[in-house]
């Protein structure tokens, strides 16, 4: 006899540990299958915060309509787990000439106060090295390992939690229900970011996968900052840091050469010359051809939902955005979102 549930979720980066979280604290229930043996690329993100974003120095509208409530998401398992999953950091931001010639003039806009420096400064790098820069603010790390890894524990406790592998032959569709292996639920919800280009469900959908390379290093001379050019560097734990990323279209999952050069001439460029390399790692982004997420149920399945295509800033919209989905459930918060955005019905 199958297992029934109210919504069967599959994948557990950050869409679906965030929708999962949020669909229990509604008493809905929920089961999660999650992939042993995929690779999760929101484990190894490098979770930067930031309201001010890109070389533009750009305030995306939709990084600022879900920043607070992520903010506030991660601060309270903090304390509910007596972890420290975010951590507040000033951005050194480095510019170059045409940057600051940009914040030359956005600095004086007012939705900019409180979030760009008024002053150009030196950023020095090992003390042999120096860029000029601005400081930023309201700017966050999330360790992005720890989120993931306590709430598999969190689920795991709750026994809702199975390592499976699924494949689109698992999957059969009834008028009043969806089955999946042992589940029969009332609704699935794909969570599988880059993996949904693997079911032809989706196959219609602007799905774009792009890869990035993130290297974690140790230094001799320990930062307690972000700094941040074309790429960036992170402190995690214990003068351990990520650096990244690189952007390829690659379907291979698996670090590359060539990605690696590019990280460590990076590394160079920034100033650090006294690093050590602990492990190189890479993982698919996946966006929409309009670049906002997707959510919602097929309109011609509609049993089948989706969350997914949160790209490099789902760790700011994704804990909102299932937040609002769980409080409407199963109706959408915001139709502007929907996956059917691309169907000309």
């Amino acid at each position: 006899m199958k297992q029934k549930c109210d919504v069967l979720i599959i994948g557990q980066g950050i869409a679906g540990s965030c929708l999962a979280y949020f669909l229990l604290q509604q008493g809905i229930d929920v089961q999660i299958i999650v992939s042993p043996t995929k690779p999760n690329a929101s484990k190894i993100a490098g979770g930067l915060m930031q309201r001010v974003s890109g070389q533009y120095l750009a305030l995306p509208k939709l990084v600022q309509d879900h920043f607070d409530e992520a903010v506030s998401f991660y601060e309270s398992l903090n304390l509910d787990f007596n972890c420290s999953i975010i951590k507040p950091h000033i951005t050194h931001r480095i510019l170059d000439d045409s940057q600051v010639k940009i914040w030359e003039k956005k600095r004086q806009l007012e939705n900019y106060a409180g979030l760009l420096g008024q002053h150009l400064q030196p950023i020095t790098i090992e003390n042999t090295t120096t860029h000029h820069g601005i400081d930023m603010y309201d700017t966050y790390s999330v360790n992005t390992f720890l989120l993931l890894t306590i709430l598999e524990d969190y689920f795991c406790q709750k026994t809702i939690l199975h390592y499976d592998c699924v494949a689109e032959t698992d999957l059969k569709l009834a008028n009043d229900c969806v089955q999946i292996k042992d589940f029969e639920a009332n609704y699935v919800i794909f969570c599988l970011g880059s993996s949904l280009t693997e079911w032809s469900l989706f196959n219609e959908f602007p799905i774009i996968n792009s890869k990035g390379n993130i290297i974690s290093i140790e230094l001799d001379h320990p930062e307690n900052r972000i700094l941040q050019y074309d790429k960036w560097l992170i402190p995690i734990t214990n003068n351990c840091y990520k650096f990244g990323s690189t952007y390829t279209i690659d379907p291979c999952i698996s670090p590359t050469q060539s990605g690696y050069q590019d990280l460590i001439s990076s590394l160079h460029f920034f100033g650090y010359q006294s690093f050590r390399p602990i492990s190189i790692d890479s993982g698919h982004r996946c966006t929409f051809s309009d670049y906002k997420p997707s959510m919602g149920f097929l309109y011609n399945n509609p049993r089948i939902g989706i969350f997914s295509g949160f790209s490099s800033k789902g760790f700011i919209t994704a804990p909102s955005l299932a937040k609002q989905w769980s409080l409407s459930f199963p109706n959408l918060p915001d139709p502007k979102m929907s996956i059917n955005r691309f169907i000309n019905h």
